[in-house]
């Protein structure tokens, strides 16, 4: 008979999505491979942005099994569905800019073709 151990305090769980949300550990020193960042996760609701990526400067929203891609300058709509969220999404967008902008910054591998957010 096999005993099943689960995790029942809530602060060890999160501590493991915390940990996993930093990236996959790739060595014994603890080094990461980072191949986006996840700004938030919330019911279903994802909010990326990739490492390693196209210009422009942009953000991934996924909600409700539909990606939409959006420009961090201004918010444009680049490609994909959440029209009726577009509103929401926008407002959003216009309280969090500097989030993202740093976010995309702070996730450049210094190959990246893009670089650092420019306006």
């Amino acid at each position: 008979m096999s005993i099943e151990w689960k995790v029942e305090a809530h602060s060890l769980g999160e501590s493991l999505a915390h940990d996993f949300q930093l990236g996959l550990i790739v060595d014994d020193s603890g080094q990461r491979l980072l191949t986006e960042e996840l700004l938030a996760n919330l019911n279903g609701l994802r909010i990326e942005i990739f490492s390693n990526e196209h210009p422009p400067p942009h953000f991934r929203v996924h909600y409700a099994g539909e990606t939409a891609n959006f420009t961090i300058m201004d918010c444009a709509k680049l490609n994909g569905g959440l029209k009726k969220w577009e509103r929401n999404i926008r407002s959003w967008h216009s309280k969090n800019k500097a989030t993202l902008i740093e976010t995309w910054d702070r996730t450049r591998p210094s190959n990246c073709p893009v670089g650092p957010f420019r306006t």
